[in-house]
Parts: structure tokens; C-alpha cells; sequence
């Protein structure tokens, strides 16, 4: 499904730069209509064919004397060269910027529509692995290792980064143009407005490495209205995007609905662990636990889930397995550097690839 964008302004050099680029960049998205002069806006906003209209800032006076109801019930910006001095409850696009900026405008203006109706995709889509990241007890490094696979593996494929964590917080690790992030996505699923594929698309963040991200919530109770089936929607949505090879979901400790039903959509459950009596102990009782989620759920978790030992010393002995989970290997114990440095040192290890 194409979004039908109709453009109409009296800058015709630009709007031949932008159809050009948008044509090149992302011609599976939109389609253009493009017109020069203001004489065509009765013309324009009286078509139901429109489901975006761009007016030039130029036109204002022209727009202000169309009949109202014609601009009702349709999604319209302006195209201006500044953000300043613009009209309250009117929307604007800035003109000169960087062209993925206007695209993500673009698509958060098309979410504000009511209804949207998308392909029916399959929920498996063949392209997209999802590589789910737990401790069995706080403090295991868990969304260390899942912060270093994210890194490591946007080198050879286009990777996505989901912190769950309740308190989990991206910027330790990542920094990128600032984005509405998981924020936008809840408000997203909760308002049922068919419009969650276009807002994963304008609300992620880039990082310098390569990896993309959400935001945290900022207030992190609004994570935790978001329910399992929640959570199984905005997995479904991503997927269907076919956008990403791999999505990283750092899900820390928690063993609650929401996250069982992350791990039983997950492709691969990295198990962090730590050696020692207390944590053998939380290793034990969680994947007990998990063996009775499976049984009273109908689910399939443990069947996934490789134990990856963090913080070892070199004359460490490993078991080969746990409760028949097969053990995947030990990173050794890093103690000078801070979160971002030792993630760095992580991901240039290769034993990271066997999550793969």
C-alpha cells in the first residue's frame, strides 16, 4: 500500500528535488501528484484520492480562503522554510532538512489518520530474528551482552535494539537523534488506531554504530500498561515491517506475562548467568519455573534457551549443561572501563556469534 501524498507549490525546483529523491529512496511508500499552482487547491482538497496534502508556506493567503469544510477531514501540513512564526494548531514540515527527517514526518502525520488498512501479512515473515536476552537474578550483565550482540551484529545485518527492562535506559549505550521512542509506540497500540507499523518507522533512533533503538518511556509506568497481547501485536508489527535481520530484546529479570510472551515469541533465548552458589541457585528455580509456564501456557520456551555464563575467571570449570540446557560458553570478567567501554570490548568477541 502506497500513501498518495499531493504536493502543491509554487517552488517547483524543490518539489522536483524531493519527488526525485523520494522516488529513488522509498518508491514502495508513496505516491506524488504534484502541482504549482495555488489555483488547484479547490481542486486538491475536494479529491478523496488525497491521504496527505503539502502546501507551500507560500500559499497561506490562498488556503485561508478556501471554504473550510473542504481542509476538514483531511491530513495537511505546510512546507516551510523555518519553524518559527507558524499558526497554532496548524501543521508544518520544514523544508530544508535532511530527507529521512521529512520522511519520518511524513509518516507521523499519516499516523494521525483514524484508519489505515494494511496488507494482510503473515505473521512470520521468514526475514526477521528475534534474540531474547534474561538473568535469572539482577546484576548477571545481561543487558551488557544483549547491548554487545547489538553491536556486533549491525556490522554484517541491519539490527533493532528493544530495551524492556522497567527501569531499562538506552542512552548508557546508545546515542542517536532524539525520537518519541517507546512513548509514541504504546500511545500507538493503546489508542487502537491501526497506525503501529507507521509509528515503529518514525520512532526509532540510529545509533553512530549502526544500531537502531527506542527510547525509553519517560515515565517507565507507562511500560507497564502494556499487556502480553500488547506485546505480541507490536512483535507482529515489526516483523511484518521486514525492516530488520535481527531484533535484540533486552528483557532483564523479569518473569511476568508481558515478558513470558516475549520468550515464547522469541527465535533464541540467551540465558545470563553467573557463577557462584546464590545465583546457581535463582539459575535453578528460574528455569523451573519456566518449565511450568510451558506446561500450564502450552508454550515453548526452554527448548530455546542457551545459558551463557559473564563475568568468569579463566580457570573457571564450566558444566556442560543445567537442568538439560545446554551451556553456550563464558565471557570473562572486564573490570576497567565504564557500561560503554566494556559493551565495545564485548562485541569484538567471538563468541558472541554462536547467539547468532
Amino acid at each position: 500500500m502506497k500513501i498518495n501524498v499531493f504536493i502543491c507549490s509554487e517552488d517547483v525546483l524543490y518539489c522536483e528535488k524531493l519527488v526525485n529523491y523520494f522516488n529513488s529512496h522509498y518508491y514502495d511508500k508513496f505516491q506524488w501528484n504534484v502541482y504549482t499552482d495555488s489555483s488547484y487547491l479547490p481542486q486538491i482538497f475536494r479529491t478523496d484520492a488525497a491521504d496527505l496534502i503539502l502546501v507551500g508556506g507560500e500559499m497561506q493567503v490562498q488556503m485561508q480562503e478556501l471554504d473550510g469544510r473542504w481542509t476538514e477531514g483531511h491530513l495537511w501540513a505546510y512546507l516551510t522554510e523555518e519553524a518559527g512564526g507558524q499558526e497554532e494548531g496548524r501543521q508544518y514540515i520544514e523544508k530544508y532538512r535532511r530527507a529521512d527527517r521529512i520522511y519520518r514526518d511524513l509518516l507521523d502525520l499519516y499516523a494521525k489518520k483514524e484508519h489505515v488498512h494494511y496488507e494482510n501479512l503473515s505473521i512470520v515473515s521468514g526475514k526477521t530474528s528475534f534474540l531474547a536476552f534474561v538473568s535469572a537474578g539482577g546484576g548477571t550483565g545481561a543487558s551488557t551482552l544483549a547491548c554487545a550482540a547489538a553491536k556486533a551484529y549491525c556490522r554484517m545485518e541491519k539490527v533493532l535494539y528493544f530495551n524492556l527492562e522497567n527501569l531499562g535506559s538506552c542512552g548508557l549505550c546508545f546515542t542517536g537523534e532524539e525520537k518519541p521512542g517507546l512513548d509514541e509506540l504504546v500511545y500507538a497500540i493503546k489508542s487502537r488506531r491501526n497506525t503501529l507499523e507507521l509509528k515503529i518507522e518514525s520512532s526509532v533512533s540510529r545509533d553512530e554504530s549502526g544500531v537502531y533503538y527506542f527510547k525509553e518511556c519517560e515515565n517507565p509506568m507507562d511500560l507497564q500498561t502494556v499487556s502480553p497481547d500488547d506485546m505480541k501485536e507490536l512483535l507482529k508489527a515489526i516483523e511484518a515491517s521486514k525492516t530488520y535481520d535481527k531484533v535484540v530484546i533486552d528483557l532483564g529479570n523479569g518473569i511476568h506475562d508481558r515478558e513470558v510472551a516475549v520468550l515464547s515469541m522469541a527465535n533464541r533465548i540467551v540465558m545470563v548467568a553467573e557463577q557462584g552458589e546464590p545465583a546457581e541457585q535463582k539459575l535453578q528455580r528460574y528455569l523451573e519455573y519456566m518449565q511450568t509456564v510451558e506446561e500450564t501456557k502450552q508454550v515453548d520456551i526452554i527448548s530455546k534457551i542457551q545459558i551463557y555464563f559473564n563475568k568468569t575467571l579463566k580457570s573457571a570449570c564450566l558444566p556442560e549443561q543445567v537442568s538439560q540446557v545446554r551451556i553456550g560458553g563464558a565471557f570473562p570478567l572486564i573490570e576497567n572501563g565504564d557500561f560503554a567501554g566494556i559493551v565495545n570490548k564485548l562485541a569484538d568477541m567471538e563468541l558472541l556469534q554462536g547467539m547468532r
